[in-house]
């Protein structure tokens, strides 16, 4: 194509090629092998079509397979072959290839039958496998001769130059185009944000917060781990590699994009953890975001606290108001974060994103700096010691948009964490502060869905005058009573989030109640709806 493919052009070539069964089976499992009727291969040749969907991104790959010799003489006369200019191994296609590797783009217009020109593009030009050995003629060998069995073939762009006959073979692929690359590709279409490497086990993913085995890979030795680890690592890294010393580095891995990598050492041998990079984030309305919950990021200064259990999502919900910002305002955004898991581009805003780990006063330290800059929002991915809140409750009064985040499982608990930071004698002024700067609290769980993935039931509270109220006079108990009569003002109880999705068929109750915070409470919701709540003697 000779401009980048659109999903919707890609999902029109699966609905092409693929028959209904198989483009099911693609929705269920993530990845399929069809292999197309011979009625439209052509005479001795087999077609196999591989596709692969993570998240919003499609990956098609068309394999021909030639089933019979090579009439190499009607394809390129020798006088011709003889007048053309010498062609590298890089210049000659391999085996098969068409691939679309598709990330989600604005619409563009489609060619019509896109899979039928794609298809056409393969059968115009007789391919000589490059891969396979040179035909035994040109070897001066027998032509009764048996030749060696054909590598794997790699993916190319479509477009290629002239094949010529005497072309030498492609060289095997290094180890990690055939191995690391491969691994990463395959983790980042089944749509997991990690892949782990571990001696004496099969490469494993991660995919919804659960971890399975890569399907179709074989257990790994200790030193076929080692030799994938060494060859991603940068020169820097080998030495505590070689010597069973963990250490950590960045990759950039071609149609993966950024990878983290990290490489520890336990009693079968060495391993690695590989986490990708986001190469954007997820938009709010994907992430089904209410209004009230995206008028917060519209805020031109305050504090904005996002809170949830480990693991709930809350650097994705994050990341998210980030690029709502970054797509809505014109401002110096500034991210203060210990692991940057997505990676994002300056769009109308100018964002500046910093990795910071060690301890509290080194991230304070970069808190200080980075309020030096004047930024209008200020991001802090973990309020984890009272001097970074402290100073995110100083930027707050400065006229700062401040969204920090909080590990406490309701908005309540995490008002209460934020005022726990201060010793007694200051708890009176920081609940002034908090009750004149706080624009609003998020707190989030995910839940997994009846038909796989999960959903992140959300428990949203607005800093209305009754709740400021409650906060500048210490009545933090009381939140929780005043949050649910604000329901007018758009405020969401977790328990009403969670039992909404019951309802809807979204989630099952049993396991919308094993993430209930308040488990008798929300049995309660249950039962003022009409729900079965019987389930809860048999779990108990």
């Amino acid at each position: 194509s000779s401009r980048p493919l659109t999903v919707e052009a890609v999902a029109g070539m699966l609905g092409q090629l693929l028959p209904a069964d198989s483009r099911r089976a693609l929705d269920e499992l993530g990845a399929i092998e069809h292999e197309l009727p011979r009625s439209i291969a052509a005479d001795g040749d087999r077609f196999t079509v591989v596709a692969a969907r993570g998240g919003d991104d499609i990956w098609i790959e068309i394999r021909r397979d030639r089933t019979t010799p090579v009439d190499t003489a009607h394809e390129i006369p020798a006088t011709t072959a003889k007048e053309e200019p010498p062609v590298g191994p890089s210049d000659v296609a391999p085996t098969v290839s068409a691939v679309a590797a598709v990330v989600a783009e604005p619409p563009a217009p489609v060619l019509p039958s896109p899979a039928l020109e794609l298809f056409a593009a393969t059968r115009t030009a007789p391919l000589i496998d490059p891969v396979a050995p040179p035909p035994p003629e040109a070897m001066g060998e027998h032509p009764d001769a048996v030749p060696p069995e054909s590598s794997q073939a790699v993916v190319v762009p479509l477009a290629r130059s002239p094949v010529r006959t005497d072309a030498p073979a492609r060289p095997a692929p290094p180890l990690r185009i055939a191995g690391m690359d491969r691994l990463l590709r395959l983790a980042a279409a089944r749509g997991a944000n990690t892949l782990y490497l571990m001696s004496s086990s099969r490469p494993s993913i991660r995919v919804d917060g659960e971890i399975a085995a890569l399907e179709g890979e074989r257990v790994l030795t200790a030193p076929e781990v080692e030799s994938l680890l060494l060859d991603l690592a940068p020169e820097r890294n080998r030495e505590a590699l070689r010597n069973g010393l963990g250490t950590e580095w960045m990759s950039d891995v071609p149609d993966v994009g950024g990878v983290r990598c990290q490489s520890f050492r336990d009693h079968r041998g060495p391993g690695g953890i590989f986490r990708m990079i986001a190469t954007r984030p997820t938009p709010a309305d994907q992430l089904g975001l209410s209004r009230e919950i995206q008028s917060l990021c519209m805020e031109s200064e305050g504090l904005v606290l996002v809170a949830g259990p480990r693991s709930s999502g809350k650097s994705t919900l994050i990341s998210a108001f980030v690029d709502l910002i970054n797509r809505t305002r014109n401002d110096y955004v500034i991210t203060i974060e210990s692991r940057i898991s997505c990676a994002h581009e300056s769009r109308g805003c100018l964002v500046s994103q910093r990795e910071v780990r060690g301890t509290s006063e080194e991230i304070a330290a970069v808190v200080r700096a980075a309020l030096r800059e004047n930024p209008d929002v200020l991001v802090i991915e973990d309020l984890r010691s009272p001097a970074v809140v402290a100073l995110a409750l100083e930027a707050m009064e400065s006229g700062h948009l401040v969204i920090g985040a909080m590990s406490a499982h309701t908005t309540t608990s995490a008002i209460g964490r934020v005022l726990d930071q201060f010793p007694p004698e200051r708890r009176d002024q920081i609940q002034l502060m908090l009750a004149e700067g706080l624009r609003g609290v998020v707190s989030q769980v995910l839940v997994r869905k009846a038909g796989g993935g999960r959903v992140a039931a959300r428990e949203v509270l607005l800093n209305t005058p009754a709740i400021a109220s409650l906060i500048a006079e210490g009545r933090i108990s009381q939140l929780p009573l005043a949050l649910d009569s604000g329901r007018k003002h758009g405020m969401v109880p977790l328990n009403d989030a969670l039992a909404g999705f019951v309802q809807n068929g979204i989630v099952d109750v049993k396991d919308a109640y094993r993430k209930a915070f308040e488990r008798q409470a929300f049995l309660a919701v249950l039962r003022r709806e009409g729900i079965d709540t019987s389930f809860a003697d048999r779990l108990a």
